[in-house]
């Protein structure tokens, strides 16, 4: 053999001995992880964005205007389209677990609890949900739906997590945080996509995708999605497997060199099965359980137009129309919402950046309903009216930055709301950040609160009846908050934050009678608690993201008010491991540990995600993906409100394809 060949057979043997070390490496990481715990009771390759790029990601989620997450005064994480992809995650709710401080459980197959920094449930109503600017936040049951919130993961650009009230100039509801899904823009998803895949619990999906352009100035995409899951385990059988289609496109057009125009919409229809149990006068029990489908569609529209004056200035007008359908059982909705909102961003002297603007949304409801659940009126419009101002100054040759703003709030229930929100940031270095803020938030009451009734099967013999109130008051929290940001050297970087909150006029339910409760807005909170995260690059092919969070949550009511508790994890970790072996084969192992939640019965569970990965091409994609390989089952959370059978979440594991051309 040439001396040559020698040294080219060599290197191949180095290579694959190279490969066959990160392979080992990335399948005994999970178990390198596993005891320290137990014993505890955008579209870019990571390798190649630096953590300097990361900390200079634009986010739009806390001021309403570009900032390099470096400088937001907020406890925020971005998760980008890169984190998704290689999450192994098919919904978003599974890719949100990747956010440190939010608590993400799984009811059943089609329902999951999300929210951040205490008081989660099904229909977590102190968390504000948008996507693309539009509100999904539901009035009815003050939630979100998380089950019809999904559309192509690939086409999102980055989901904006902002932990606490840092998203208030976004409107009521962002008290304990908000979330904020940003699609790519039509001319960043050009040609065609094609995604198929299916496994144990995945039992089938596919998406498909084309993106084209009109002349120079005009992009668009279509897209259409559909997916068939199984049932989850349960003692009595859940019966909750789903399937559901989704279409819809968008449009970008920069119609000259000031203005460009938006214009998106998307459609889904469903169907989910579920068991629920209803209240009857029959002993012993009182209660009877009935298998059904539920059936849910859906549309929206979106339009926007945003004028650029120059660098500094420049206006945004949005529309958008939602409508959503939902019946079962227990209730049957009927949904308009009509959003209209108007911003101008502009500089003014000695280093002032002003954000302002208005906006007006009306949200009528025709619901049907039944014994168990029902709304008096059946038909309402709520109305709500804001305005918001804020400005940034930059002071001490922009080492600091002060930011001083507000919104004011006029709904239906409760009036006029004021929001005042003060920040503070500071840059000692260019590689750190300390910030401290001080906020106060609110939440309007949900329909239910002030228009509902529910009949539920009591402890006894006797059925109770639980009441909305019209005397229900709006939710107030003032916020404190204290951050800092590093990034300590060029391949670790560091994130914490800590917050005390203190609530007013939180919702619990007063005994009227032996058979009666009724909402009353009476109960004093007081949490507090912190988040930690960073970012470790041991190798230039291997990179560690782990995050912790803590909270406490204390609870006063008056004698003869119930409230819950223990709905919430105290402590939750999660590590990361991110790993390329090679040019085209990718390992991504996720392990995460779960406090119990008391209140509910959940024992802790801790569980490990695993994806392996192969990109042969920049065309294709091949990856099989393992969700929760370390049990057979286990409980995340239990349902609430509407009562659906218990679910036991199942270990699952999928195969995927992904084709571009």
């Amino acid at each position: 053999m040439s001396p040559q060949g020698l040294t080219d057979h060599r290197t191949n043997q180095d290579r694959a001995r190279l490969a066959l070390v990160r392979l080992a490496l990335a399948l005994i990481f999970p178990l390198i992880a596993l005891p320290a715990v137990a014993g505890a009771g955008s579209s870019e390759d990571l390798t190649e964005l630096s953590l300097e790029e990361l900390m200079t990601i634009e986010v739009t989620s806390v001021a309403k205007k570009g900032q390099a997450v470096a400088q937001t005064a907020s406890a925020i994480f971005v998760i980008t389209q890169e984190d998704i992809r290689r999450s192994g995650a098919n919904s978003i709710p599974e890719a949100l677990r990747m956010a440190p401080g939010l608590h993400v459980a799984r009811i059943d197959s089609q329902k999951w609890a999300i929210t951040s920094r205490g008081f989660n449930g099904r229909f977590a109503d102190d968390l504000l949900v948008l996507i693309d600017g539009r509100t999904v936040y539901s009035p009815l049951v003050a939630g979100t739906f998380w089950e019809v919130q999904d559309f192509p993961l690939e086409d999102i650009d980055r989901i904006e997590i902002i932990r606490g009230p840092g998203g208030t100039l976004w409107g009521a509801n962002a008290v304990n945080g908000a979330i904020h899904i940003i699609t790519k823009k039509a001319r960043e998803t050009q040609g065609a996509l094609i995604t198929v895949g299916g496994g144990t619990e995945e039992r089938a999906f596919t998406t498909l995708r084309y993106g084209g352009k009109v002349g120079t100035s005009l992009s668009y995409r279509l897209y259409g999605k559909g997916f068939q899951r199984d049932r989850t385990a349960g003692a009595e059988g859940s019966h909750d497997d789903w399937q559901m289609g989704r279409t819809g496109g968008r449009l970008d057009w920069d119609a000259g060199s000031h203005d460009a125009i938006t214009i998106q919409g998307d459609y889904y229809h469903g169907q989910a099965g579920q068991q629920t149990s209803f209240p009857t006068m029959t002993a012993p029990s009182f209660s009877t359980s009935a298998v059904e489908d539920v059936r849910m569609s859906g549309g929206n529209f979106l339009g926007r137009w945003k004028h650029t004056v120059n660098q500094q200035q420049d206006f945004t007008l949005q529309f958008y129309f939602d409508r959503t359908r939902r019946d079962e059982l227990s209730f049957k909705e009927l949904r308009n919402t009509v959003d209209v909102d108007l911003q101008h961003h502009f500089p003014l002297p000695l280093g002032q950046d002003i954000v302002w603007g208005i906006g007006y949304r009306v949200s009528g409801d025709h619901l049907r309903n039944s014994e168990s659940l029902s709304f008096d009126p059946s038909e309402r419009k709520l109305r709500t009216f804001s305005a918001f101002l804020q400005d940034e100054i930059k002071l001490f040759q922009e080492k600091v930055r002060l930011t001083i703003g507000g919104k004011y709030l006029k709904n239906t229930f409760t009036g006029g709301l004021i929001q005042p929100n003060v920040r503070l940031l500071y840059n000692p270095t260019t590689d750190q950040a300390v910030w401290a803020a001080v906020t106060q938030a609110n939440r309007i009451p949900s329909r239910f609160e002030r228009d509902g009734r529910q009949t539920i099967s009591g402890t006894s013999t006797d059925l109770i009846e639980r009441q909305g109130n019209p005397a229900t008051r709006s939710e107030n929290l003032w916020g404190y908050e204290l951050g800092y940001r590093a990034q300590l050297s060029k391949d670790l970087s560091l994130d914490a934050a800590a917050f005390y909150n203190h609530y007013k006029h939180s919702s619990g339910d007063q005994e009227i009678s032996d058979t009666v409760e009724q909402v009353h807005s009476t109960v004093t909170t007081h949490t507090y608690g912190g988040e930690l995260a960073g970012e470790w690059r041991l190798l230039d092919w291997w990179r560690l993201r782990p995050a912790f969070s803590y909270l406490q949550i204390r609870k006063s009511a008056p004698e003869g008010v119930e409230t819950e508790t223990g709905e919430e994890p105290v402590h939750q970790l999660s590590l990361r491991s991110l790993m390329n072996l090679t040019d085209t084969l990718e390992v991504d192992t996720t392990f995460r540990f779960i406090d119990r939640l008391s209140g509910l019965g959940v024992s802790n569970y801790q569980n490990v995600d695993i994806r392996l990965g192969w990109r042969p091409t920049s065309h294709l994609e091949v990856s099989i993906v393992g969700h929760n390989l370390l049990e057979k089952q286990h409980a995340e959370f239990k349902p609430e409100f509407i009562q659906t059978a218990a679910s036991q979440i199942q270990r699952g594991v999928f195969a995927k394809v992904t084709w571009r051309f």
